[in-house]
């Protein structure tokens, strides 16, 4: 058994399929690992804010009940990342951990517990003198034990990616093992069995065939020396099978999807403090969002002098936020008298906040500081509320802008998978139906002792797994191609034309008939080069064209593309039917830009493709 050919090669499919299963299962154990990193990372982390806000409360509100329940967490983590056991999350969960293994990490948490004991003595004492030297010392080591899990956490990423080599490597080496028993233990001996042959069409029937092997290919020599007179006289015909070839087939992936209107908010949202500073003549500005647990505002952005104190937060329980985001209302106080660490670092002075609202949602505030006595008055609180009110509108655009372009890159990531399962199935789909057809001729004429017959064949085989090879090769590159230029539109074109004429021999024209049509902006580049690309590999797969027209021109301010080929053409009924994606990527393409896709075609009458696009507006428009 293990001698035969049939054996070897079903030993080499299966390491190959078990090295793929391995893979991923060792990918999903790293990523729970991972997760589980995480969490314990984001403990860690958190313990920093709880430190900070016992801090806080023990020199501003000693009796809150809340400084014992922190304290009591911060321990209970602290405890349970050294030696493992039960803490609650962020969202209040519980959680388990287990005791870590690395000696070095658990000395950092011994001396952070060590701190935390002194830091917890001094947090409860009447006279918390030292208490913010020992709360930096303990800040220091817990940042240090967050830097311990995340390189703990790299470690192990550095693992996967060397069992992932170590996958790869031996998938190579099983492809290379594949290979090397296909042409000694196939190839060669075809070889020899072909030499045999010639030797017989010249009249050399006496000679024996020089193969001695215990395989399939043992038995198809012993009959092939058995029938040597019908081999000599299938010579011929042998030959020719041998001489036919196999198409070439090429194939292009596409993995670019650009998401049009992107806006910057971080500067939207500086140029807001900026216009309220300058509108309202205050020496400084600042604005607030509200975060997604609707808690607390963030300070995200400040302008003027003092400081930014840049990511301040403030309890939305406490005027001024109350009454600001609670009540909607724009009010007036003096900065020194407020429970808000932005207003109080730029005291003394007057202060106005106004909302941030668009509609009936309430997005943050907006402040301004005045360092000197001067009250704002009706009018420029009014305009302070009429800025906020259009940062808000904006701050919402920004925001719903960003959710869509994150919802297009999940479709445009979706259509490239849907393409590439699409392409590979088409591009193999026929090399495998032919190398199964094969198969089963083979195993016949081999029952039936017809050597040359089984050996043309078998050529064949070869031929088309080396199809199939180069098939998947380019479907790998094709993954890896990058996005191209932007910038020159014609030359991409130009280049497409000609890697058609050279794989297809069609004879292919690209016409320009109006160079403005070429000024797009960048996105809408991309996706004409690809429409234009995919009409013209649709025109050589199906349409059986002598003759490719490219034409690109303007008409009413819309850049036309159009790509019209004399080929056999098709029922658009049928193919709408059949939702062809090749088709509908286009059809997205021209609409993601903005523009339209029109598809012409009748039986025996050819194909056009016409990409309408908007040209860019603006001062440099030809």
């Amino acid at each position: 058994m293990f001698r035969s050919l049939r054996w070897r090669l079903s030993a080499i499919f299966i390491g190959f399929l078990s090295l793929v299963a391995a893979s991923v299962l060792a990918t999903f154990r790293v990523i729970e690992t991972q997760q589980a990193d995480a969490a314990i990372i984001n403990l860690a982390g958190r313990q920093r804010m709880l430190s900070q806000r016992m801090l806080w409360l023990a020199y501003t509100q000693p009796d809150r009940p809340e400084l014992a329940q922190t304290v009591q967490l911060f321990e209970r983590t602290l405890l349970a990342l050294r030696d493992g056991g039960t803490t609650h999350d962020t969202a209040g969960r519980p959680i388990v951990l287990p005791p870590d293994p690395d000696a070095a990490l658990r000395a950092h948490l011994d001396e952070a517990l060590l701190t935390w004991t002194a830091f917890r003595a001094q947090l409860l004492s009447s006279t918390p003198v030292a208490l913010p030297e020992t709360s930096a010392r303990l800040l220091s080591q817990l940042d240090q034990i967050v830097r311990d899990y995340e390189a703990h956490a790299q470690i192990k990423l550095a693992q996967l990616q060397f069992i992932q080599a170590l996958f790869l490597v031996a998938a190579l080496g099983l492809l290379a093992g594949g290979y090397v028993v296909l042409q000694r233990q196939m190839l060669q001996p075809l070889s020899a069995l072909g030499q045999a042959a010639q030797c017989l069409a010249q009249g050399d029937r006496v000679q024996p065939v020089p193969l001695d092997r215990r395989d399939e290919l043992g038995e198809l020599a012993r009959a092939f020396e058995a029938m040597r007179v019908e081999i000599a006289t299938a010579h011929d015909e042998l030959e020719a099978r041998v001489a036919q070839r196999t198409r070439e087939f090429t194939a292009a992936f596409e993995l670019s999807q650009e998401i049009v209107g992107q806006i910057d908010l971080t500067g939207l949202l500086d140029s807001v403090t900026e216009r309220a500073g300058a509108l309202t003549q205050a020496t400084s500005a600042s604005l607030c969002l509200i975060d997604g647990d609707q808690k607390r505002l963030t300070l995200v952005a400040a302008s003027g002098a003092g400081p930014s104190l840049l990511h301040l937060q403030q309890p939305l329980d406490r005027d001024p936020a109350q009454q600001v985001v609670g009540e909607g209302a724009t009010v007036v106080v003096e900065a020194g008298c407020t429970n808000c660490g932005f207003l109080c670092a730029h005291a003394p002075g007057r202060s106005a906040v106004a909302p941030l609202r668009a509609g009936s949602t309430t997005w943050g505030a907006l402040c301004v500081v005045r360092q000197r006595a001067e009250d704002f008055d009706a009018n420029e609180t009014r305009a302070l509320t009429l800025l906020a009110n259009s940062a808000a509108v904006a701050i919402a655009n920004a925001r719903l802008i960003e959710q869509q372009k994150q919802q297009a890159e999940q479709a445009a990531s979706a259509a490239e998978r849907d393409r590439l399962a699409a392409e590979l199935h088409d591009n193999l789909a026929q090399t495998l139906g032919f190398l199964n057809l094969k198969s089963d001729r083979v195993r016949g004429m081999l029952g039936e002792h017809e050597i040359s017959q089984a050996s043309a064949e078998l050529a064949q085989m070869k031929h088309a797994i080396g199809t199939a090879y180069h098939q998947v090769r380019a479907a790998l590159t094709g993954l890896r191609e990058p996005l191209p230029d932007g910038d020159n539109l014609r030359a991409r074109l130009s280049d497409c034309v000609a890697e058609l004429h050279a794989s297809s021999n069609l004879l292919v024209e690209l016409q320009i008939t109006d160079v403005s049509a070429l000024a797009l902006p960048r996105v809408t580049q991309t996706q004409a080069y690809h429409i234009v690309r995919e009409a013209l590999t649709n025109a050589r797969r199906h349409a059986q064209a002598q003759h490719v027209f490219v034409t690109v021109g303007r008409n009413n301010g819309t850049a036309c593309f159009i790509v019209e080929d004399d080929g056999c053409g098709f029922d658009r009924d049928v193919v709408d039917e059949q939702q062809h994606l090749g088709l509908n990527i286009m059809r997205t393409r021209a609409k993601r830009c903005g523009g339209t896709l029109q598809v012409k075609s009748e039986l025996g009458k050819g194909t056009i493709v016409t990409a309408l696009l908007p040209v860019r507006e603006g001062p440099g428009q030809p």
